[in-house]
């Protein structure tokens, strides 16, 4: 069973997240912050990583590129809400820092397990993918 670990410094929504994959069968890790995220990939198996953009000490770019120096194959997926820059803007940039999708809040819960499940069942045959709209293009 694939483990998945979400970082999300909103602890309602990372339970939201938890449940939802939970019951999609996979197993489930957490992090506050991608503070430790290298620790926590050197230590553990993880299938892909789930990120927010937006979070106090080390945001959602910081912790893209620190997954990618670890395990440079390992899938990320990048969320994030409305934001001043737009939204569209922001989840383009997880995309050019090296995440394989990103997708807005509030989330399309069809479209988020879409595509969780096509990165791990396809590691490294991930191109590219964002949505503002909560679909997988």
């Amino acid at each position: 069973m694939a483990t998945i670990l979400i970082i999300d410094d909103d602890p309602s929504f990372r339970d939201y997240l938890v449940s939802l994959l939970q019951r999609a069968g996979y197993q489930v890790r957490v992090a506050e912050s991608g503070v430790d995220v290298e620790n926590i990939l050197q230590s553990e198996q993880i299938a892909a990583v789930v990120t927010d953009l937006y979070m106090p000490n080390a945001d959602g770019i910081e912790t893209t590129r620190a997954v990618k120096r670890v395990a440079p194959e390992l899938p990320v997926i990048g969320l994030t809400g409305a934001h001043i820059h737009g939204t569209e803007v922001c989840l383009r940039a997880m995309i050019a820092f090296g995440a394989v999708a990103a997708l807005s809040k509030p989330l399309n819960v069809p479209a988020f397990l879409s595509t969780v499940r096509r990165v791990i069942d396809n590691p490294g045959r991930n191109p590219a993918i964002t949505s503002s709209a909560g679909a997988v293009l």
